[in-house]
């Protein structure tokens, strides 16, 4: 098959980008063509995985792209609609639905402030935004070619059956995998003591993580603000949130916060940590009280190390934690089962029966298995397309 993929980042070490590059290393591995697009300006000097190629379309008018993704004679071409606005009017009969629909409406259920929360659903009534929800509706309700959709989780599909006309037999389920190689009990093992002493967390004590950049949708607050509720334990308790924020108002708010809740010496703002690993290799818990994910990857690879997770019904990485077996489900907005929720992780003998549970669910989730459903849905929609794209 001739397989175009829509990438942002070359080589990117983290996150959906390194997955479509992974991707289109292993069908170039396969014996099919496969082309890299980007409609952003990359390094010339990237290493291209074997049987690929990039097609670098950032200095083609907007006019003229249409036709050059049609010389390229494509079986399959794959992109995320969210994040496609260049390729509004190009075919595509692949589409991976991996961040929400509709701009994610969904992530205003971490909005709190009223006021915010008004001018945020004002602000969609604006002409450029309405103009880009049409777009995006356009690559889902596309009539020819009708596209297939590679979706994590079935509350991404509901999301999307709820969002766009588009045939159910089209929406394929597929959630998301981990190199198990990377991510595993042994490794996180192997790598505990050194990020331990790295961070300053204590042998003896109980590590719960945070890990991902917006404070906010991920649900941080609620997990600063839950703490001095979990009480008193004969273990020290101590927290790593591992990202960036998404600008200096979430870093400050998260350093504020810790500071009025009586947690500095407890909770360590270490910034970005890549690979993933290092953090979680330090943790014992995850907690993960994310208020919208289409999947979420950081829960499946904390389960790949054998770190429990708590998470919340609004991951679709939850559907693979099985509640109080692998893993805990919370209502991010209710502290107090949040709190119930690490009191009870706080028990040795709970905690690490659940890790090695979620490791062993885990290890079902591999790469190559991935890739090779994602092949299968682009056959059926080759088929469906009946002749190459454009």
């Amino acid at each position: 098959m001739r397989i175009g993929i829509d990438i942002r980042v070359a080589d990117p070490a983290e996150g959906q980008q390194r997955m479509l590059w992974r991707l289109g290393s292993w069908l170039g591995q396969e014996g099919h063509e496969v082309d890299f697009l980007s409609v952003r300006r990359l390094p010339e000097d990237v290493a291209l995985p074997k049987g690929t190629r990039l097609q670098p379309l950032h200095d083609v008018p907007r006019s003229q792209l249409r036709d050059r993704v049609a010389a390229l004679k494509l079986d399959a071409f794959l992109i995320n609609p969210e994040r496609s606005r260049r390729y509004r009017g190009v075919p595509a009969n692949v589409l991976r639905a991996a961040y929400g629909t509709e701009h994610y409406r969904q992530n205003l259920r971490s909005v709190r402030n009223p006021v915010e929360r008004t001018l945020r659903e004002v602000s969609r009534l604006a002409p450029w935004t309405r103009a880009d929800l049409r777009w995006e509706r356009a690559f889902y309700e596309r009539p020819r070619p009708q596209p297939d959709i590679v979706c994590q989780s079935q509350y991404m599909k509901d999301l999307i059956l709820g969002s766009y006309r588009i045939p159910e037999d089209h929406i394929h389920i597929v959630p998301n995998a981990i190199d198990t190689a990377e991510y595993n009990p042994q490794r996180r093992a192997e790598l505990r003591e050194e990020m331990r002493v790295a961070w300053g967390i204590p042998p003896e004590a109980v590590c719960l993580l945070f890990l991902g950049h917006n404070f906010r949708r991920k649900g941080l607050w609620q997990l600063l603000e839950t703490l001095p509720g979990v009480g008193t334990t004969n273990r020290p308790l101590h927290v790593i949130v591992a990202g960036r924020g998404t600008g200096d108002r979430q870093r400050h708010r998260a350093g504020a916060l810790v500071r009025s809740h009586g947690l500095k010496g407890r909770v360590h703002l270490v910034g970005p940590v890549q690979p993933a690993i290092h953090a979680l290799a330090a943790a014992d818990v995850l907690v993960f009280l994310s208020w919208h994910d289409a999947f979420g990857w950081v829960a499946l690879e904390a389960m790949g190390c054998g770190v429990p997770v708590i998470g919340t019904p609004y991951a679709g990485s939850s559907e693979l934690i099985q509640d109080g077996e692998t893993g805990l489900i919370v209502d991010p907005a209710n502290t107090d089962d949040i709190a119930s929720a690490v009191r009870s992780l706080l028990d040795d003998e709970i905690r690490q029966k659940m890790g090695r549970a979620a490791a062993t669910v885990a290890a079902r989730y591999e790469e190559t298995d991935y890739f090779r459903a994602v092949l299968d849905i682009m056959k059926v929609a080759s088929d469906r397309t009946a002749g190459p794209l454009g």
